[in-house]
C-alpha cells in the first residue's frame, strides 16, 4: 500500500502544472535567448518544421521560447497554451502580440483550429496522453500536423552531470524522474517510445517522421558534458499528421 501511495504522489507532482511556478525553480535562466537547450530543441526543429503561411498552436509554450523560431519560418499567426502563470505572464510581456491560453490542455477551449501544433517536453507532465492525442486532434485543421518532442527514456534514467536522481516505477513500463538539478527539482513521466506511437495511431495520428535528437557538434561545444551522450537520443522528435 505504501509503494502505491508513494507512486501516486510521485505521479501527483510529475502532473501538477504549478510545479513551474515553484519560488525554487528559476526558467528564465533556462529559457534566455542563448540558453544551449533552447538553441538545442531550435537546430532541429528550424529543419523540420513546415509552418510557413500556417496556424501555429504552441502547447507548453512557457515563456515563448518557440515563438521567434515560429515567426522567423514564416507561421501566419501563432497562440499559446501555457499552464504556468509565471511562465505566462513573462511570455505576454516579451510577446505581447501573441495570445496566451492560461491554463493546461484539458481546459484549453475549442475555439478554433490551427494547421499546426508544437509541443516541446510536454506530454511528460500528462497522465492520460490518449486523451491529449485526442483533444490535439479536435484543435487541428483536417490533416493538421502535429510536431511532438519527448524525451528519451534511456537517457533521462542515466546518472549525468552529478544530478541527483530517483526513479519510481508508475507500471506499464513508464517512470516518475524525480531530477535535482543546480536550478532545481523537477518530476517528469518517462515512457517508451512506443507508448506515443500506439497512442497517436489509436487518436488517427500518422506518424510522418521521427528524428532522434541527438547532441549536435554546436550543441557539445557549448555544453561539453553532454559529448558523454554523443550520438545517443536525449529526445525524439515525432512528426504526426491528423488522419481526418
Amino acid at each position: 500500500m505504501e509503494s502505491k501511495n508513494m507512486n501516486k504522489d510521485y505521479l501527483s507532482k510529475a502532473t501538477n502544472p504549478l510545479q513551474y511556478d515553484s519560488d525554487i525553480l528559476d526558467w528564465e535562466k533556462e529559457g534566455l535567448k542563448d540558453s544551449p537547450t533552447r538553441l538545442f530543441f531550435q537546430e532541429y526543429l528550424e529543419k523540420y518544421l513546415d509552418v510557413r503561411g500556417k496556424t501555429v498552436l504552441d502547447i507548453g509554450s512557457g515563456m515563448g521560447q518557440l515563438f521567434p523560431l515560429l515567426k522567423q519560418l514564416g507561421a501566419s499567426e501563432i497562440q499559446g497554451i501555457e499552464p504556468s502563470h509565471h511562465n505566462a505572464e513573462i511570455s505576454k510581456k516579451l510577446y505581447p502580440d501573441v495570445p496566451i491560453y492560461q491554463g493546461t490542455l484539458a481546459n484549453a477551449p475549442v475555439s478554433r483550429l490551427f494547421d499546426a501544433v508544437t509541443t516541446v517536453m510536454v506530454f511528460e507532465h500528462i497522465e492520460d496522453i490518449s486523451s491529449a492525442f485526442k483533444k490535439i486532434g479536435t484543435m487541428l485543421a483536417s490533416h493538421g500536423v502535429l510536431y511532438l518532442i519527448v524525451g528519451d527514456k534511456q537517457y533521462h534514467i542515466t546518472p549525468r552531470y552529478g544530478y541527483k536522481l530517483k526513479v519510481v516505477d508508475i507500471g506499464n513500463d513508464a517512470v516518475v524522474m524525480e531530477t535535482t538539478r543546480p536550478l532545481g527539482v523537477m518530476y517528469d513521466i518517462l515512457r517508451p517510445l512506443n507508448h506515443y506511437l500506439e497512442t497517436a495511431q489509436k487518436n488517427l495520428f500518422s506518424l510522418e517522421n521521427h528524428v532522434e535528437l541527438k547532441p549536435t557538434e554546436a550543441f557539445m561545444n557549448s555544453e561539453p558534458k553532454y559529448r558523454a551522450f554523443a550520438g545517443n537520443p536525449i529526445c525524439h522528435l515525432l512528426i504526426f499528421k491528423k488522419n481526418t
